[in-house]
């Protein structure tokens, strides 16, 4: 689906591309900051219909001048030579833009089909790290992607589409301090989505609050537990992720008034697991966290290792727990130390 309207020719054609919650709340807030006087373009995958059916509202509420679905759910997994004709076309049939007017592209989700298109075409474009801290973890994301589209995951690693490292990838957009190799040189810039919610304007905050949740949460809860996708992508099976925890239940969160947030793509139902917990049903990027209470906000979180933590350290007292320790007896809980996560 598309919506257009007329293109200022005294402002910058910009692009964007953004695949998950946090990519899509970090590209809104990338806009506001760096380009909010340019004209932005927005390709979204057709599959987050099923997420956000608001979607249109990216546009209405002016987030954004333009918004396209790119038809993902139509290419097959086929062979490169297809997949590359598929993106190319389809680019054709869904943008009404040469992909040479863009002045800046912004891609975030780099490793789907889309990136292939600006590198067949030698486009320059600017990249954004999968989640808070990943850039660093390529293998993760590598073998998530592998266990369920090898072809896909072939050729992300196969043209840099993990890491950055590509001819055509001009700057890599990442969070500094969740790294764990060295990021200081020129081609890396920071961002972070926790420093960019606070700088907001208490009004714009909560007008971009309104796209995602449409009303404010209340809860008596001590603790948020941020729950991962361990099952869909391909780490555990849905049984284990089940026991996993139940095991928490029982060990660690034992007593604790608990609040669930389940991952956006976490299909399990924890309302078995946690029979006395409060689910918090909406679907919301995790780093909204800090302001979607009315009152009486939880004070901690607790995580196996979310990356959604990485951008609420300023928020909440983070507690991890280790996995591994967890399925073979008691885990402690890490809090780092320092003042690195801390609460308000």
């Amino acid at each position: 689906m598309i919506f257009t309207s007329r293109h200022r020719a005294s402002a910058s054609l910009i692009l964007y591309h953004a695949i998950s919650s946090y990519q899509l709340l970090e590209v809104m807030l990338h806009r506001m900051r760096f380009h909010a006087g340019d004209y932005a373009v927005l390709l979204l995958p057709d599959f987050i219909i099923k997420k956000y059916p608001q979607y249109k509202r990216l546009r209405a509420k002016r987030f954004f001048d333009e918004v396209y679905l790119f038809p993902y759910l139509h290419i097959p997994h086929g062979n490169e030579a297809q997949v590359l004709a598929d993106t190319s076309r389809y680019y054709r049939q869904t943008i009404p833009y040469e992909i040479t007017r863009f002045s800046k592209i912004y891609i975030a989700g780099a490793h789907f089909y889309f990136s292939l298109y600006l590198i067949q075409n030698h486009i320059p474009f600017t990249f954004f790290e999968d989640a808070a801290g990943m850039l660093s973890r390529p293998d993760v994301l590598h073998q998530a992607l592998a266990a369920e589209f090898p072809l896909h995951a072939k050729l992300a690693r196969k043209y840099g589409l993990f890491t950055g490292q590509n001819s055509c990838v001009q700057q890599i957009i990442c969070l500094k301090k969740a790294q764990n190799m060295e990021v200081s040189g020129p081609c890396f810039f920071n961002f972070s989505v926790e420093e960019a919610l606070e700088a907001l304007a208490p009004s714009v905050r909560c007008r971009l609050i309104r796209f995602f949740l449409r009303r404010t949460l209340h809860t008596q809860a001590d603790a948020i537990l941020l729950t991962q996708r361990f099952a869909s992508l391909g780490i555990l099976r849905e049984e284990e992720q089940k026991q996993l925890y139940i095991r928490l239940r029982e060990q660690v969160l034992r007593g604790i008034r608990l609040a669930v947030k389940a991952h956006p793509d976490d299909t399990l139902d924890y309302r078995e697991i946690f029979p006395d917990a409060q689910l918090i049903r909406a679907v919301f990027p995790a780093e909204l966290l800090p302001y979607v209470f009315r009152k009486n906000r939880p004070a901690c979180i607790y995580t196996f290792d979310s990356t959604g933590c990485e951008n609420l350290s300023d928020h909440f007292i983070i507690r991890r727990i280790d996995r591994e320790q967890l399925m073979t007896g008691y885990p402690g809980t890490h809090t780092p130390e320092d003042g690195d996560h801390h609460a308000e």
